[in-house]
């Protein structure tokens, strides 16, 4: 499962020294980590957004012989949004 945002925060700037409960109240009592992370949440939803919209207009569709059945190309998908563009 993908850490969320909160959770990448703290595990980056914690060592493991605290537990998870205090590094959510250290969080809690700090604005600017607060904003930060709010931060970082609205960064990722733009580069998801970028990248459903290029898959969507990026995605290969393929047909068998008798074009009875189709398939989406999973590499067209996954290669449509590079992640150099995340800076």
């Amino acid at each position: 499962m993908v850490q969320t945002a909160e959770e990448f925060f703290l595990n980056t700037y914690f060592s493991d020294s605290l537990s998870d409960d205090d590094k959510k109240l250290w969080l809690e009592c700090n604005r600017q980590a607060k904003e930060s992370v709010q931060i970082m949440i609205e960064f990722a939803k733009l580069h998801v957004e970028a990248a459903l919209k290029e898959a969507s207009e990026k995605a290969t569709v393929y047909a068998d012989e008798g074009g009875y059945s189709e398939f989406v190309d999973e590499q067209s998908i996954l290669n449509a949004y590079p992640l150099e563009k995340i800076k």
